[in-house]
């Protein structure tokens, strides 16, 4: 049985594209942690493959290396819907832990009060 991510996720909406062995996809992030990215897209790769990410930010881009670890499947094998996937990435580049430490001081709930200005 594989541990549940202990690390918080942050929300995150971005293009990126996925490639596992030949097949390359697009698709979109929905959350970030240190070690873990959760994505959507139409690909239907297996259970502990490998994958490429290329995350689209700003006018760069940040590549991740990582293996999956869960897949939420669609109800309907015929009709064509993103696949919730999430990725668990061993070492994280510099670059996207920065990304993940700017998007966690985003996500910071606001005050109950604040002083009008």
């Amino acid at each position: 049985m594989i541990k549940k991510r202990e690390e918080k996720r942050v929300d995150f909406r971005k293009l990126l594209l996925c490639k596992c062995g030949q097949e390359m996809h697009p698709g979109f992030t929905q959350d970030v942690s240190q070690h873990g990215i959760g994505i959507q897209t139409v690909q239907y790769p297996s259970l502990n493959h490998k994958v490429r990410i290329a995350l689209a930010v700003g006018q760069d881009s940040i590549f991740l290396e990582g293996e999956i670890r869960w897949a939420r499947e669609s109800s309907d094998q015929h009709e064509v819907k993103p696949r919730e996937i999430g990725i668990y990435i061993r070492k994280p580049p510099a670059d996207y832990l920065r990304l993940v430490a700017e998007c966690c001081d985003n996500a910071k709930p606001r005050p109950l009060y604040e002083p009008l200005k």
